[in-house]
């Protein structure tokens, strides 16, 4: 859970498969936060003495039951910072890091969650870019669907 005022450090994965869709997670925030519902890429809290890499590669297994290397998902390509006000006047900020990772369809291992994921996750699907970025639906963190399209679409014919 993440306290009033608090800064919280996460890794992320943005996980692609061959048709260019993105994993994503519809999760709602901590009951007490009082946000509506946002689509999320795999990833989580860094933990003291955890490098961003490192957190990445742990909540990848965790959230999705795929194992990688850490040279697997390589350098970051992405990182921001942020902010979410919450519906009670509080806040807390945050700084996304970023990988990305390719894969073949895959069947979600949930067998890792923590009690909060099973609570917290509301479901999850592929999501073709364009497609999320039509959709209306809350994307968090803050800019990752403009990150999306301009890296993974701005080559496409």
């Amino acid at each position: 859970m993440v306290s009033p005022g608090q800064h919280r450090p996460t890794a992320r994965v943005i996980l692609r498969n061959a048709k260019n869709e993105v994993f994503m997670l519809l999760t709602h925030f901590d009951p007490e936060v009082g946000l509506p519902p946002r689509w999320l890429t795999p990833g989580g809290g860094i933990d003291a003495g955890e490098t961003a890499l490192q957190a990445a590669v742990r909540e990848l297994f965790e959230e999705t039951g795929i194992r990688v290397t850490p040279e697997a998902l390589g350098e970051p390509i992405w990182s921001t910072m942020g902010r979410w006000d919450w519906a009670d006047g509080n806040h807390h900020t945050y700084e996304d890091v970023f990988f990305e990772y390719e894969v073949s369809e895959f069947d979600l291992d949930d067998s890792n969650w923590t009690t909060d994921e099973f609570r917290d996750v509301l479901k999850y699907r592929w999501w073709n870019i364009t497609e999320l970025a039509n959709s209306g639906e809350s994307v968090a963190p803050h800019g990752l669907v403009e990150f999306l399209q301009n890296h993974y679409l701005s080559d496409l014919p």
